[in-house]
């Protein structure tokens, strides 16, 4: 079994205005790989909103001037989601949204993958009183998980942790046996060009 967990974080509201990335793959219930990247996001999409950034990844347009727009990391991003049974995020919607969004602007074709929103897994296995936040740091905490909040590497390796401790604590040997378990379905994610 091999699934990737993925985050984003943004300079502003808009969805093609990633400027960091975070991607950790899993195979056999293992971190095997976690990589990190800075991105600046294109023209048009890329001035920070400070007072909104400084409260939570506290990344600044200084931090990313020098880093490589989205193109020049989309083909290591698209090999690892290609080769992975599914990819789950911890409120995918949101990320998938900024992938197809970052995607579609640059141009790129995304690989068809499915994916899997890790917060909706969560209220499902640990309902409320049990969990009173699904946030991705409250549902880390419940498992026992330490990472800083908001670094796209470490929120990406939160999720992938949340999604095994799911799938141990169910009792199920993969993401898509816990998915049907719990009558959540993987979405499919299509785009970019």
């Amino acid at each position: 079994m091999k699934f990737v967990a993925i985050d984003f974080e943004t300079a502003n509201t808009f969805d093609e205005s990633i400027c960091a990335t975070g991607l950790a793959v899993f195979e056999d219930g293992r971190l095997a790989e976690l990589k990190y990247w800075l991105v600046r996001p294109p023209k048009g999409f890329g001035w920070f909103r400070e007072d909104w950034t400084a409260n939570c990844h506290g990344l600044t347009h200084l931090d990313v001037r020098n880093a490589p727009e989205f193109p020049e990391i989309a083909a290591e991003i698209f090999a690892r989601v290609a080769a992975a049974d599914i990819v789950v995020a911890h409120h995918a919607s949101f990320d998938m949204r900024k992938l197809c969004a970052t995607a579609k602007h640059f141009s790129l074709e995304i690989p068809p993958f499915d994916s899997l929103c890790t917060l909706a897994l969560a209220r499902a296995v640990w309902p409320k009183p049990l969990l009173a936040n699904y946030d991705l740091a409250a549902v880390a905490a419940h498992i026992g998980h330490q990472f800083q909040h908001h670094h796209a590497g470490e929120d990406a390796e939160a999720a992938g942790r949340i999604l095994l401790a799911m799938m141990q604590e169910k009792n199920v040997a993969g993401p898509r046996a816990l998915a049907e378990m719990l009558r959540v379905q993987p979405v499919a994610v299509r785009g970019g060009t």
